[in-house]
């Protein structure tokens, strides 16, 4: 492979990643960027270990699945150029390779197969800054990426490096597993995995534990015990990194606390009409499942997220009321005059039921502006997922997800509702709520500030 890794070792290796840099003329700019962000970011893997080896057998692995890294031409006068060339060899591994669908085919599939349910996908992906990361398959846009907005979430399809069906890798592109088509022969296909999920899930956790690290084990999801009902769980995953500077960031409770919002700012739902539809929806759900009565949300706690915040000190919530108020007259310029319309039931990685909201032209900048005007005041943000206006219905929590035996809410309980209209919410003031078990006297969340418009 005509190909050069360059390691720049720091006299604290292997405590500390090496910086990673590649030199291959035979390869696009882009392809070498990629597999220098893949190589890079699964560093951290290996931390306190030798890793050179490791990587560069990970690197050639990458290469051959996608059939990259080989020479365009032997250099002249090469008296053994005869005695190198293995055409019937390269040319057999490169059939075998075309023949795994790409992650264009996986996408359109779940696209367009009705069987599939998009909201129970995920997507693993090569971040330029943050290595790999993994959000819903409906978190993005699969359209041209050239044709949509800057504020729209959507990637190269190179990028992608993984596909998940729950729990389960269904698709990898790194070790040519292909789960979704059986394109490689596995004997499984996805509709397979649907309708044997538990059994699959237990084969697959079984199968992952005699294996090595795998592309996606920078990844943590959340598992903390803490049941209230914060706006924190509606994210699911968390993807935490590695400070080496910091001895204490190892510790996975160390980053939790410090990572974990516990305050959010959000627009009360008061209206009557709204709590009464949403209501109906939650009779419905309780009416067959009777153990989620604890998990709906109240009529009177409804609320839409706007962002969620890191205040652990009294004084940091103090200061984060003082900006509130004093961003009061700026965020009223902003504020749309048109109200958030709920129409619709979805369901986030199947354990939050929510009202999907069609929101006015403005509204995403309003938000943008409240975010900024808090970031320039010196309050931190802790948003943890892709901001998608919603209005939580319900969530699962661990307890009664231990109790039923899963944490998937079975959409058959509110599938009626899907395309049901809740009414509207006008955008007439912010709330600063604490994320805490405790509820004001009106059944709200403990809010130390609000404003209104």
């Amino acid at each position: 492979m005509d190909l050069t890794i360059k390691f720049q070792l720091p006299t604290s290796y292997p405590k500390t990643a090496p910086k990673i840099s590649i030199r291959a003329e035979c390869m696009e700019e882009d392809d070498v960027l990629e597999l220098q962000e893949l190589l890079q970011s699964r560093t951290n893997v290996y931390l306190n270990n030798p890793m050179m080896k490791s990587l560069t057998n990970e690197a050639e692995t990458w290469l051959k699945a996608n059939g990259l890294g080989k020479s365009k031409k032997s250099p002249k006068g090469n008296k053994h150029k005869k005695k190198q060339k293995k055409p019937r060899e390269d040319k057999v591994t490169v059939e075998k390779l075309a023949s795994m669908k790409t992650a264009d085919d996986v996408v359109k599939r779940i696209q367009w197969d009705s069987d599939l349910p998009q909201e129970d996908f995920l997507v693993g992906y090569l971040d330029r800054f943050l290595g790999i990361k993994e959000k819903y398959f409906t978190a993005f846009s699969w359209e041209d990426i050239a044709s949509v907005d800057y504020n729209v979430l959507a990637i190269p399809k190179h990028r992608i490096q993984y596909f998940k069906y729950r729990d389960i890798k269904v698709w990898d592109k790194l070790t040519r597993l292909d789960n979704v088509f059986g394109s490689l022969g596995s004997g499984t296909k996805i509709t397979d995995i649907i309708a044997n999920y538990d059994q699959e899930l237990d084969k697959w956790k079984t199968e992952k534990a005699t294996e090595l690290p795998s592309t996606d084990s920078n990844e943590k999801v959340d598992d903390d015990d803490s049941d209230s009902d914060s706006d924190s769980d509606d994210g699911i995953i968390v993807t935490i990194g590695t400070n080496t500077a910091n001895p204490m960031s190892s510790h996975p409770g160390y980053w939790q606390d410090k990572l974990r919002p516990n305050y959010f700012l959000a627009i009360r739902v008061t209206d009557s009409a709204v709590q009464e539809v949403t209501s109906e929806i939650q009779d419905n759900i309780l009416a067959n499942q009777p153990l989620y009565r604890e998990c709906c949300i109240p009529p009177s706690a409804l609320h839409v997220t706007l962002c969620t915040l890191g205040l652990d000190t009294q004084e940091q919530v103090d200061s984060a009321c003082r900006v509130l108020k004093s961003i009061r007259d700026e965020l009223k310029d902003a504020v749309p005059a048109q109200p958030l319309v709920l129409n619709g039931v979805s369901n986030f990685y199947s354990r939050v039921v929510y009202a999907k909201i069609e929101y006015p032209d403005g509204f995403l900048d309003f938000v943008d502006q409240l975010s900024m005007c808090l970031r320039h005041e010196g309050i931190e943000i802790r948003d943890q997922h892709e901001f998608i206006p919603h209005m939580t219905i319900m969530k699962t929590s661990r307890p009664v997800s231990r109790r039923m035996g899963t944490a998937n809410i079975d959409k058959r309980l509110y599938e009626q509702f899907t395309d049901k209209y809740l009414g509207e919410v006008n955008i007439s003031g912010v709330y600063l709520c604490s994320m805490g078990d405790e509820r004001q006297a009106d059944g709200f969340y403990i809010s130390p500030a609000n404003i209104k418009f």
